[in-house]
């Protein structure tokens, strides 16, 4: 497993970084991030969400995150890895 850094820049944020991005966003909104989101978002979602989850946090919370992943990320991998 990939080593995560959530104080990742922009430029910086890789395969990792925008997987667990998606996977707060499908743990607080039950959603991969849209498509239409920047780099910079995906960013906000990855450091802001983290806070927001820290501590409080149910496991269930992340049923079907990997098959969604699976599906949506190819997309957004080609989106927003640099």
């Amino acid at each position: 497993m990939a080593r995560i850094d959530y104080n990742a820049s922009t430029k910086e944020m890789g395969l990792a970084e925008i997987k667990e991005a998606n996977r707060f966003m499908w743990a607080i909104k039950g959603m991969l991030i849209p498509i239409g989101y920047s780099t910079k978002d995906v960013q906000g979602v990855l450091q802001g969400y983290f806070k927001r989850l820290w501590c409080n946090c149910d496991p269930s919370q992340f049923d079907g995150f990997e098959e969604a992943w699976e599906q949506g990320k190819e997309i957004r991998l080609k989106k927003w890895e640099t």
